[in-house]
């Protein structure tokens, strides 16, 4: 006899996701992410995916698909080189 736990394994400490009623995790969209968030967050939709029957892949690569992490890490990327991050060069070490 199967047990309905072992039917039913749920990621619990999912950061960047939200479990929904359906058994698949839903993105948090972030507007600005550092690249290091960037690569947690794909971790952790490699191990989701993972713990998920083969059988719900494509429907949760779908739900994935509707917040692309990469770009929003490219956006933080961007902003910050509008106040030239990392500071180097003429404003480096300037105080005014």
């Amino acid at each position: 006899m199967k047990s309905h736990l072992a039917e039913d394994i749920r990621i619990a400490n999912a950061r960047f996701h939200l479990p929904t009623r359906d058994g698949l995790y839903s993105p948090i969209a972030f507007m600005f992410v550092t690249e290091h968030m960037r690569d947690d967050i794909l971790a952790e939709r490699a191990l989701l995916l993972s713990s998920l029957p083969q059988a719900l892949h494509e429907r949760q690569r779908r739900l994935f698909a509707r917040y692309d992490p990469e770009m929003s890490a490219e956006a933080f990327k961007r902003l910050l080189g509008l106040y030239r991050y990392p500071f180097a060069g003429p404003l480096a070490g300037r105080t005014d």
